[in-house]
């Protein structure tokens, strides 16, 4: 599943895939910091629910 997260530098939009943990459940793994595309801004992704791309 895809999910998309706002930029808390610039506001652009970085989209992940998230890999599915375990096989019933409805959990997802994304990383826990990540560097934005559009100006390297390092970010921190928020708690879940996130929004879906």
């Amino acid at each position: 599943m895809e999910f998309v997260f706002e930029c808390g530098w610039c506001g652009g939009d970085n989209y992940f895939v998230g890999k599915q943990v375990g096989f019933w459940v409805d959990k997802w793994e994304i990383p826990s910091e990540w560097d934005c595309r559009f100006c390297a801004g390092l970010n921190y992704t928020p708690d879940p629910p996130w929004t879906e791309a």
